[in-house]
């Protein structure tokens, strides 16, 4: 199911043309829900069909971040980190998500794929930008993952956090 959902997510950004993923949100929302185990093979799931079906093969290392989104997702409902009715306990959930998690895709984009512009316009532009302004390849690299990855990760998550809101409390296997 997770995989299921994680799959219309990113179809549906890929339909409006947006500058975010939006194939981690039902990860989010299986952590939330069911617990880490669940969010995090349901994800990687999502990332071994993708690899073997469009992406190509190896694309199933962009699993491994799947697992660390259920993985943040879990210290984030440990931590007390997921109550939209007191938003700023949401500000070191959007740290974790966004530059802390954006080191780990900026090192999995560099070390396994060699790095470089990603194929989405705005952060192909802003690689380049800093690419040029800089002559700093990693920070290049690091700063196109920021303006993909904050957007995408702050949005699905709130979006998982609105979803789990409605869910009856029996249906939830996580203890906060």
């Amino acid at each position: 199911m997770i995989a299921a959902l994680n799959y219309v997510g990113g179809v549906l950004v890929e339909l409006t043309k947006a500058p975010i993923w939006g194939d981690t949100w039902a990860t989010m929302l299986g952590t939330l829900i069911s617990g880490l185990w669940v969010g995090a093979v349901g994800g990687f799931l999502y990332n071994i069909i993708m690899a073997f079906t469009v992406w190509g093969l190896p694309a199933w290392v962009w699993g491994t971040a799947n697992i660390v989104v259920a993985l943040i997702t879990w210290i984030c409902i440990r931590m007390g980190w997921d109550d939209l009715r007191r938003p700023w306990t949401l500000i070191p959930a959007f740290i974790l998500f966004g530059p802390i998690y954006t080191v780990y895709t900026t090192m999995v984009s560099i070390l396994i794929f060699g790095g470089g512009p990603l194929w989405k316009p705005l952060p192909a532009a802003i690689y380049a930008a800093v690419l040029k302004s800089t002559g700093n390849f990693w920070l290049a690299n690091y700063v196109q993952n920021l303006s993909t990855e904050i957007p995408d990760k702050w949005i699905s998550y709130i979006i998982s956090l609105l979803i789990v809101s409605r869910v009856p409390r029996r249906f939830i296997l996580v203890r906060r």
